[in-house]
């Protein structure tokens, strides 16, 4: 099993007007040159064009700038959001990156889903259509031969063949056949999840409890087997806040008397309460987290800390880990969210130090990979 993270990035402190959006990025690439210095494996960058406390419309520029600091540590995108990208652009300006990383980088594509970055590209409902579209096209450029031509609902792809004169086209990925290429799902039986198996794709699951973890790998087994495909639970990712310090007590109250605490009782779990409207049923999202028998309302940032999230010492965290892996029947990844303790940096890298130099190697030869195993990063799910 490997330990990475994913940083939205939450900023807070940005939309209060203390922290200036060139401190937001350096405080990512920080977070980028600890984890590579500590032996953590994987870090990546989500995409928002209106939302002021998660900061980051290009997540293809951070992973640039991470990677001239940073020599081991693979860098990807959750997400790309396709709908808002000429494909054609996109798919040769990622190419490009997979080059500039020398092979670190990992693709991650998404529809998209705050209503105000679909209302400033005049996009509707229409997403999923558009980021279906958009990933055939993507594809087609990374691994067909040219000439070709594409002609869909919303882009119009006409590859022109090998000119001797302009010695192109001519950029191919640097990975073999493409990056790795991953998507994300909240809902036990996923959309996402089933076009991730369907395609051969990496699926990665958000914080939601074990039941809709198993719920999702089934519903991600199921299309990857109808496919044709064998799925391997070495490339699926699970979303789970970690953190750790010398003890228990420490590790949770710099957990909840800290940034991450904020963060969750000001941002993330207002969304998670919030109750929407699916298909004529009312429920909240945060429903996925709870234990049977519990009540929305019973959803607080201390019950998380202490029956949800993976918090404590060392020993504790390892213990953790091994059971979440356990119950979940192995995963190739854990990553957590990123928060912004730029403030108390000290506290931050002593959370990654402990948990790349004394968590990570206890929890190596858990999950499906162990020692002996060989996993093809550039393509998630075999044929």
């Amino acid at each position: 099993m490997h330990l990475g993270f994913f940083s939205p990035p939450y900023a807070q402190a940005y939309v209060d007007g203390q922290r200036t959006l060139q401190e937001v990025i350096e405080w990512d690439l920080q977070v980028a040159r600890w984890a590579d210095e500590y032996g953590l494996h994987e870090l990546f960058f989500a995409e928002h064009h209106t939302i002021g406390h998660e900061p980051n419309p290009a997540p293809e520029l951070t992973i640039a700038a991470a990677a001239r600091e940073t020599t081991r540590l693979r860098l990807g995108a959750a997400a790309h959001l396709l709908p808002y990208h000429n494909p054609m652009a996109l798919a040769h300006r990622l190419m490009y990156l997979d080059h500039l990383t020398g092979g670190r980088y990992i693709a991650g594509f998404a529809p998209g889903s705050f209503p105000t970055d679909g209302q400033m590209f005049g996009v509707g409902p229409g997403n999923a259509k558009m980021m279906d579209e958009a990933i055939d096209i993507i594809m087609a450029i990374w691994t067909r031969e040219a000439p070709f031509r594409i002609d869909g609902e919303f882009w119009t792809v006409d590859m022109p063949a090998h000119s001797e004169q302009w010695n192109g086209p001519h950029l191919k990925p640097f990975q073999s056949p493409h990056p790795e290429v991953m998507m994300t799902g909240v809902q036990p039986t996923s959309p996402t999840f089933v076009d991730a198996g369907r395609r051969g794709f990496s699926p990665m699951s958000q914080q939601v409890g074990m039941a809709a973890l198993l719920k999702q790998w089934e519903t991600y087994e199921e299309a990857a087997t109808g496919a044709g495909r064998t799925p391997d639970r070495a490339n699926w990712r699970v979303m789970r806040d970690v953190f750790v310090a010398e003890t228990d007590a420490e590790a949770r109250r710099l957990f909840i008397e800290g940034p991450a605490g904020r963060t969750w009782d000001e941002l993330v779990l207002p969304t998670f309460r919030a109750v929407r409207d699916r298909g004529g049923k009312k429920y909240a999202l945060g429903e996925l987290l709870l234990d049977p028998g519990m009540a929305i309302e019973e959803l607080t940032l201390e019950w998380l800390v202490d029956n949800f999230f993976l918090i404590g010492s060392p020993d504790t965290v390892v213990e953790k880990i091994t059971r979440f892996d356990e119950e979940l029947g192995g995963i190739g990844a854990l990553l957590s969210f990123t928060f912004d303790y730029s403030q108390e940096s000290e506290t931050y890298r002593r959370h990654l130090e402990l948990l790349g130099r004394e968590v990570a190697p206890r929890i190596a030869n858990l999950g499906p990979r162990g020692d002996a195993a060989s996993v093809d990063a550039s393509v998630a799910v075999t044929a």
